[in-house]
This record gives structure tokens, C-alpha cells and sequence, in this order.
């Protein structure tokens, strides 16, 4: 998008311009000091300058967290969740985890992390009437060895820790054959598995 598009003094669009940046999405790049150094404009111009970028590449009014609630109702599938598959938690998580956005498990070692980890890729496999997706996992592995005696040990536990299920349903899902591993020892490794070798498998995974 040009930066002549912009409402702004023309002083600082030529600023800008100077500065080599040719787009109105290049300028939310930076931060306001590192805009500061670049164009040698000063601060009051540069928060205009982030102002009228990000007004721009909105194209709409702000939203708040406050008018998402109470259009929930509007927007069903924003407000989707993965059930846990236990009730305590998803009572204390709404209705279990939300699909938007990222979700991030913290706790000590030993707490349970690996484990709810493992039980998420058993739980989106359920059909939505039971609280899943019918859908499969990508588990990024970063320690030395994915869980899989953990996780068949889960598997053979599934019809008693979903007694809310049918068991000829929890008979029918074959879970190991959705659950795609990939080890990762650091974070150029992940993203090239997620954005580049999983992406033949997505259609596969129906989600």
C-alpha cells in the first residue's frame, strides 16, 4: 500500500520515503525509536506516523475484548473450543481451550504439561458432539524423544477416561494414524516443519 495514501504532512511521508521504506506495512515493522533513527523525524511524528499506518491496514473501527463477548453469538466459530476431555478443566477454561489464536502451557517439571499435550492430539479427534474437532495433530517434539509409550498408554486408557462417549465411537477413531510427529531442536527447525513439510499433511488433518 503507498505511502501517499496516508493522511499525514507530506514533510513526513518524505521522511519516510527518504528513509527507503516504500510501504505502508514496512513502517509497522519498526519500532518508534528504530523510526525515530531512520527518518530523523521526532517522536510526536512518528507516533503519527504509526497512528495513521495501522488506521490505514485496519480498515475498520477498534474492537474491543468487551464487543467480541457480546457478539459471540454472531461469530460462532471464533468462539469454538476444543474440549480437554475432562470436566473440571474445561469448566475452568470455558468450555475448554479457544481455536483462535495460541494457547501456552507453563508449569514446573513434572506438572502435567507433556501429558495434557498428548491428550489434546487423542481429545481433537473426537467428533464435534463430544466436544472434538474430527480432526488430526502435529506434535513438534523439542526433547530428545517423542512420548510415544505415554501416549499408546493413553490411548488403551481412552474408553474409560471418556465414559462420556459411546464406546463403539471411541472404538471407531483410530487415533495413532492422526498424530503427526516432528522433532525440532530449535526454533528455525520448528517453523521450517510447520510452514513448509506439514503443509502437504493439512488437508489430511482437516482443520
Amino acid at each position: 500500500m503507498d505511502l501517499d495514501q496516508l493522511d499525514l504532512n507530506p514533510r513526513i511521508i518524505a521522511a519516510v520515503k527518504k528513509a527507503r521504506l516504500k510501504a505502508v506495512k514496512e513502517v509497522l515493522h519498526f519500532s518508534g525509536a528504530d523510526l525515530q533513527r531512520l527518518t530523523g523525524l521526532s517522536s510526536p511524528d512518528v507516533q503519527h506516523l504509526l497512528t495513521a499506518a495501522s488506521s490505514h491496514l485496519r480498515g475498520g473501527p477498534i474492537l474491543t475484548a468487551l464487543h467480541l463477548y457480546q457478539q459471540r453469538e454472531r461469530f460462532p466459530a471464533q468462539h469454538q473450543r476444543l474440549s480437554l476431555g475432562c470436566p473440571i478443566l474445561d469448566g475452568l477454561l470455558g468450555g475448554g481451550l479457544p481455536l483462535q489464536g495460541i494457547t501456552e502451557l507453563a508449569g514446573r517439571s513434572s506438572a502435567g504439561k507433556t501429558q495434557l499435550a498428548l491428550q489434546l492430539c487423542l481429545a481433537v479427534q473426537f467428533p464435534p458432539q463430544h466436544g472434538g474437532l474430527e480432526a488430526g495433530a502435529v506434535y513438534i517434539c523439542t526433547e530428545d524423544a517423542f512420548p510415544s509409550r505415554r501416549l499408546q498408554q493413553l490411548m488403551q486408557q481412552q474408553q474409560r477416561l471418556r465414559a462420556d462417549v459411546p464406546q463403539d465411537v471411541v472404538q471407531s477413531i483410530r487415533f495413532g494414524s492422526q498424530i503427526f510427529v516432528e522433532h525440532a531442536a530449535d526454533a528455525g527447525t520448528a517453523h521450517c516443519a510447520f510452514f513448509e513439510r506439514h503443509c502437504a499433511i493439512w488437508p489430511r488433518l482437516h482443520v
